[in-house]
């Protein structure tokens, strides 16, 4: 599939006249005044593109109906010539290309949901756009509505941080990947060793002796007014992939807070959290009245990044 951009229509009586061409079912392309225009009879190599044009491509024509708004539909067929359409200079846009109608959208050039790396803006009369899958991707955007901005925030700024968000998920994949088992609670430990107000990080899950629940114990230092007091959190440690629907972490929380009279708890999971796994925890923080907390799916990496990123990434300029 391609996807093509036709630009450079600067008359508003042609971008009106093709605009109602497209709506009847004709994408057309101009310079093609003359009768015997047909690509197919006569070549013209500035516009022997359109021979190449199949159907489900689509096209965008853009700067129409009017400046800074584009026009996207689906192509239905293959090339075709006739009169085409009648201005003041004489018929012309005898090109067209048979659309889908009702796949017809109209947009802002710069809408939120087009992304960035989709190129609506030719230096030509025509490009294609490369960027396909995210051409598609805009599309579906633009159907649902659901792309909205922040106040201040850019277009661009708003899809980065979208892809950033899959960038996230494969850094915690890799994380269970290559920390199976204990050794992600040994990774966990050394996070936690570096965030403000941790005074001692227990990895409890070692030995052969139980753990009680509690992989990691974690006491952190607090303050209020003249008061220092510590809180004892029990952390749980699951290196997991796909949805996280094993419900046992939360019954070793649950072990683990009465055994070491901790004061919160916490389930740690490469998997994405379900619903089932957070109600479960949601009930048992209500029935101990202790904060318990999860973090999970690409959290972990947010975490890690925020708190240790010096354990994974060689950030100095050499």
């Amino acid at each position: 599939m391609n996807v093509w951009a036709f630009a450079k229509v600067v008359d508003d009586d042609a971008r009106k006249l093709v605009f109602e061409s497209i709506k009847e079912g004709k994408s057309r392309f101009g310079w093609s005044g003359e009768p015997d225009s047909d690509l197919r009879k006569k070549w013209d190599s500035k516009q022997a593109f359109l021979l190449s044009i199949r159907k489900d491509d689509w096209i965008v024509h853009v700067n129409m109906p009017q400046w800074g708004k584009c026009i996207a539909v689906r192509v239905a067929g293959e090339y075709g010539h006739d009169t085409g359409l009648e201005f003041e200079w004489g018929f012309d846009f005898r090109h067209y290309i048979p659309v889908d109608v009702s796949s017809l959208l109209v947009f802002a050039r710069n809408d939120p949901a087009i992304l960035p790396s989709v190129n609506l803006s030719p230096r030509t009369r025509q490009h294609r756009v490369l960027a396909v899958d995210d051409f598609i991707e805009s599309i579906e955007n633009l159907k649902t509505k659901k792309i909205k901005l922040a106040p201040g925030e850019s277009r661009e700024l708003h899809h980065l941080r979208k892809d950033t968000d899959k960038i996230l998920q494969g850094l915690t994949e890799l994380m269970h990947k290559n920390h199976k088992s204990k050794t992600l609670e040994g990774l966990l430990a050394s996070v936690f060793r570096k965030m403000p107000g941790v005074v001692e990080v227990n990895e409890n899950g070692y030995g052969w002796k139980s753990d009680y629940g509690a992989d990691l114990i974690v006491t952190m230092k607090s303050s209020l007014v003249n008061l220092q007091f510590e809180n004892r959190i029990v952390i749980q440690v699951k290196s997991f992939d796909g949805d996280h629907y094993d419900l046992s972490a939360v019954e070793q929380v649950r072990t683990a807070i009465k055994h070491f009279a901790a004061d919160a708890g916490m389930v740690v999971t490469t998997a994405k959290k379900t619903r089932e796994l957070m109600e479960a925890v949601q009930n048992l923080s209500t029935e101990l009245d202790k904060p318990i907390d999860i973090i999970a799916g690409d959290d972990v990496a947010r975490f890690v990044i925020e708190n240790g990123k010096d354990l994974l990434f060689n950030l100095k300029i050499v």
